[in-house]
């Protein structure tokens, strides 16, 4: 089968799209955004009769759209305070530690915040449920290692990962076992706190040497 020049161009971005694909880094950030800690806002949506496959997209798109503006100003925002980058992988280190312990450790379901409204409701989702301090340390910092075509493109199956389970919760809602979903959010609680610990370590490691 011939293939015309267009076809072949796009065949070619498909291909260098995929290639800069890594599932390690789209692992960490959907353990980042963790999906499953706004299920309970997505039940509460779903028990006053809203429409919580709208509510859930257009968290999933404002959540997006802050990642994406902190992985084309974080350069910007690095020089204008004048960051280094050791020192921001360990207070990032240190935001993801508090996160994942937050995970791993029981939650009070009483004193979850709440917004009755839909506008609410979309606000908490997308930040700081899945856009949080910990996902913008995180992609900041890697924007910086990997640079922000490869930090876009995963930041975007991430982010598509979270829109499909979103959307399975939306359409299985009445059958959602929520022990079990605490039981996995704090399975990836414990995987995010490995990650910053190996973060602060290096940004450890990186200010002893350029002390020395």
């Amino acid at each position: 089968m011939c293939l015309s020049k267009t076809e072949k161009i796009l065949y070619k971005a498909v291909v260098a799209c995929f290639n800069m694909v890594y599932f390690g880094l789209v692992f960490q950030l959907f353990a980042l955004l963790n999906p499953l800690s706004s299920v309970p806002f997505l039940l509460q949506a779903h028990n006053k009769k809203m429409n919580v496959k709208i509510i859930a997209l257009k968290a999933v798109i404002t959540a997006f759209s802050i990642a994406f503006i902190m992985v084309l100003l974080g350069k910007y925002i690095f020089d204008m305070f004048g960051i280094s980058l050791d020192s921001f992988r360990v207070a990032g280190g240190v935001v993801l530690f508090l996160l994942g312990l937050s995970m791993v450790r029981p939650k009070d379901e009483n004193n979850k915040k709440s917004d009755s409204s839909i506008d609410g409701l979309i606000t908490i989702i997308a930040t700081p449920m899945l856009t949080g301090p910990g996902v913008i340390s995180f992609v900041t910092l890697k924007t910086f290692e990997m640079g922000k075509t490869i930090v876009l493109i995963n930041l975007i199956v991430g982010f598509i990962l979270v829109g499909i389970v979103f959307m399975l919760f939306s359409i299985f809602i009445d059958r959602i076992n929520v022990k079990l979903i605490n039981i996995t959010s704090r399975i990836l609680g414990l995987f995010l706190t490995a990650v910053s610990i190996e973060m602060i370590a290096k940004g450890l490691e990186g200010i002893i040497r350029a002390a020395i």
